[in-house]
């Protein structure tokens, strides 16, 4: 063989295919500031934060412009999160107060559009970096009134609402410190905020969030050191599940067939809480006897906590309150069947249902620390809803936290497979 033909045999092309993945990193630095400053003015409720809270919903509606290619399908794709104020809008022709029930259904629809709007544009390594600084500067500020945490604080109207918050910035402070592919100084930053946060919990004597503090802390770190690695192997975490759903059911029997069973009484006392509930039991019976008057579609938005609703009133005098104030049933979903009747129930079961279940599967399928921690926040929601009204309301870190775990498994910031490629190699 010649010294030429060697050479061109050498130099013998083998194809080969490789695939090709497109890795978007998320927004901006000043985008993420933005929703930042959103995130701190829903975070701390303040009246004198509403002007800003427009501006901000203008600067929302901008983004979706700018970006409607994207956002407009994730929009259409969501649709479980803003069935409610569609009937909400609706319900102002049988609303008493119409004016103020469109108003309030416009409320929830932006408030599900921000949601869209943020997940669709931030990672949610980012989305929850933003709600974690926000609750940063929350606690910071509230920090001098260590001495009214009992009653709410100086900003919140409940100490169970106030504990909430530090709750989610105690978790969040957590997950990031944990978090190893987080910057470091976020993460040296966020160490000092998981006691603090934890303090603030005890100073507001509110036994939920207590419980939720201790439990979720160290789910959260049982996560990071055993879950996460046991998830990689394949079948390992279906059986793990298994094991503790069979445990579950065998206690749950074994409680139930005992003698004398105080189990209620014993949980009870043990988070602190009377049989009552802190008088929530006689705003349900309320809600209740309000709701058998229209239960189909119940009284419209705006409907019944009004100056001139007698039963509303009666509710106000019994819980000490002044006549005319605004306040609420402690339960989500005695909200939504008193103002929406069992049709709006349904949409908004169907709604918790969506968000809850794809967080779940999506954390089967990838067992990671920020999808773990997604599905704690979750669990606090789900459990307070029952006692508290904060997923009815608009605007609010809860419901906030409610519609990016749904969002959050579309994977919209997973690579992507844009196809295949030829490479070349030379012997």
């Amino acid at each position: 063989m010649s010294d030429s033909a060697y050479a061109r045999k050498s130099a013998t092309v083998e194809p080969a295919y490789v695939n090709l993945y497109s890795v978007q990193k998320g927004a901006g630095w000043p985008e993420q500031a933005f929703v930042t400053l959103w995130m701190f003015i829903i975070y701390l409720p303040l009246d004198q934060f509403s002007p800003l809270r427009y501006l901000c919903i203008l600067g929302f509606l901008a983004i979706m412009v700018h970006d409607y290619k994207r956002l407009m399908p994730l929009l259409l794709k969501c649709w479980p999160l803003y069935i409610l104020a569609i009937l909400g809008l609706i319900s102002m022709g049988w609303s008493p107060y119409p004016s103020q029930a469109m108003r309030q259904g416009v409320l929830l629809f932006l408030s599900a559009f921000v949601i869209v709007v943020i997940a669709g544009r931030l990672t949610t390594r980012q989305t929850l970096r933003a709600v974690m600084f926000a609750g940063m500067l929350t606690t910071i500020i509230v920090a001098p009134n260590w001495a009214t945490f009992q009653y709410g604080g100086e900003y919140y109207g409940s100490k169970n609402y106030f504990a909430l918050h530090m709750l989610f910035c105690m978790l969040l402070s957590l997950i990031a410190a944990l978090d190893d592919k987080e910057a470091a100084p976020i993460r040296l930053l966020a160490l000092p905020f998981i006691p603090v946060c934890f303090l603030f919990i005890v100073l507001a004597e509110s036994a939920t969030a207590l419980v939720f503090a201790v439990l979720g802390g160290a789910g959260l770190v049982a996560i990071k050191l055993f879950w996460s690695p046991a998830s990689k192997v394949q079948g390992l975490p279906f059986l793990v599940i298994l094991l503790g759903l069979i445990a579950a059911l065998i206690g749950a029997i074994v409680v139930l067939n005992l003698p004398q069973n105080s189990f209620v009484e014993w949980f009870l006392d043990l988070v602190g809480k009377d049989p009552t509930l802190t008088g929530r039991t006689a705003l349900w019976e309320g809600a209740r006897l309000a709701a058998q008057e229209r239960p189909w579609l119940g009284v419209g938005l705006e409907g019944f906590w009004q100056y001139d609703t007698g039963a509303a009133q009666t509710l106000n005098i019994n819980d000490f309150k002044p006549v005319g104030t605004k306040l609420t049933f402690h339960s989500a979903y005695w909200e939504v069947r008193v103002h929406l009747g069992y049709i709006g129930l349904a949409l908004f079961v169907t709604y918790l249902t969506w968000t809850s279940l794809r967080m779940l599967l999506l954390w089967l399928r990838d067992g990671s620390l920020l999808n773990s921690a997604l599905l704690v926040l979750l669990a606090v929601n789900l459990t307070m809803s029952f006692t508290e009204s904060s997923l009815w309301q608009t605007f609010t870190t809860p419901v906030f936290m409610q519609g990016l775990a749904g969002i959050a498994a579309f994977r919209l910031y997973d690579p992507k497979l844009e196809g295949r490629a030829r490479i070349v190699s030379r012997s």
